[in-house]
């Protein structure tokens, strides 16, 4: 059908460039977020790229609802503005058939939104996360700089020697020492460690990373003093606090299926979170076909705040509704559906009296009244 297509089309135009603008906004502020992790020697210059380039499915899918909103918005504003939808509604063209045209649209991009959210989203945020881990390492032994002495904890207690560090991120011949933090504790003795080699480890998914040393000794005792021990060992592992702030737990990035499952609050809440986003492309569709109806003396912009205070609304009861299930304030169900259920309802009294339904309706009942 042409109407068809060519409303289509206008949609799908504007949702496209709607998209494209907002995700170039959050890429951006992104972007300039791990250059600055980079600049600071905290992430590998290489994998500012890879690494916000992996946040882009998931940025889809929580702009994707919005951008469809505003591009329904924009495209019915404009065919009000310029009579064409009373020009179609004089053809006999209905407001079913012009909401069945928009939805078909909508659905189109909750599909997608389903399958990045409940699927994809979580599988590369998972290998965004083991990048960062990766690269945070890596600005660790970046921190680490051969032939000098140099303080690598964040109290400046610890006096950190290498001689070299090979290719393979293996540290040769290393001497630390730990001065005695007076402030806390008197009397504490001097530690001294010195080992053959040493590598960087990270401990699961938290942000600690052990200074693994091989073959090597221990020293404890105060400098002058000859009572002192000595302690030889084939591995000896040290913690470094040297860290660029902590890394995000991997309990929401686990498969759909597996946090589906759970009976875990804060489990339930992502669950219910992810299967929001594309309910919400087909919501705020719902929403849009009557709040952009318009005079023609109106303009296309003047339904434009109080449909941005609507979808403003509706997102952050979301959110809201999100936090307390996982904090147990509110139980699972009816959880997020019942702000699905709200603004659906919503949806629905707003086109039943942009269509007029809802003044048929109204006279139909009163007509009964009288007769009864």
């Amino acid at each position: 059908m042409v109407i068809a297509r060519y409303i289509t089309k206008e949609i799908f135009n504007t949702f496209c460039a709607i998209t494209f603008v907002l995700l170039f906004i959050a890429i951006s502020n992104k972007f300039v977020m791990f250059l600055a992790k980079a600049a600071s020697g905290k992430l590998p210059v290489g994998l500012v790229f890879k690494v916000v380039g992996l946040y882009i499915p998931e940025l889809f899918g929580l702009l994707a609802p919005v951008a469809m909103f505003v591009a329904i918005l924009f495209t019915h504003s404009r065919l009000h503005a310029d009579s064409e939808v009373a020009v179609l509604l004089t053809c006999g063209f209905d407001w079913a058939k012009l909401t069945r045209i928009t939805l078909i649209m909508a659905s189109g991009v909750a599909v997608i939104v389903a399958i990045l959210n409940l699927v994809l989203v979580p599988i590369i945020s998972v290998e965004r996360e083991k990048i960062l881990a990766d690269g945070q390492i890596a600005g660790v032994m970046r921190a680490i700089t051969p032939g000098q002495f140099q303080t690598i904890d964040e109290n400046d207690q610890l006096v950190f020697y290498v001689e070299n560090v090979l290719p393979d991120g293996t540290l040769k011949n290393i001497f630390i020492a730990q001065q005695p933090n007076t402030e806390k504790v008197t009397n504490q003795d001097m530690v001294v460690i010195t080992a053959e080699t040493a590598d960087i480890k990270q401990l699961g998914n938290q942000n600690e990373f052990y200074l693994v040393l091989h073959n090597g000794y221990r020293y404890v005792g105060n400098p002058g003093d000859a009572n002192y021990t000595v302690t030889s060992f084939a591995e000896y592992g040290r913690e470094l606090k040297y860290s660029s702030g902590p890394l995000p737990s991997f309990e929401y990035l686990r498969p759909s299926m597996q946090i589906f499952n759970s009976t875990d609050s804060r489990d339930i809440a992502e669950f219910q979170w992810r299967c929001a986003m594309p309910f919400a492309v087909i919501i705020l569709a719902l929403l849009a076909i009557p709040l952009a109806k318009v005079e023609p003396r109106q303009g296309r912009y003047a339904k434009f705040l109080p449909a941005v205070l609507i979808y403003m609304l509706y997102y952050n009861l979301l959110t809201v509704v999100k936090r307390w299930i996982a904090n147990g304030v509110l139980t699972s169900w009816p959880g997020l559906w019942a702000v699905h259920v709200l603004f659906l309802l919503l949806a629905v009294i707003l086109a039943l009296k942009v269509s007029g339904r809802w003044d048929e309706f109204r006279y139909n009942w009163s007509l009964r009244k009288q007769i009864a």
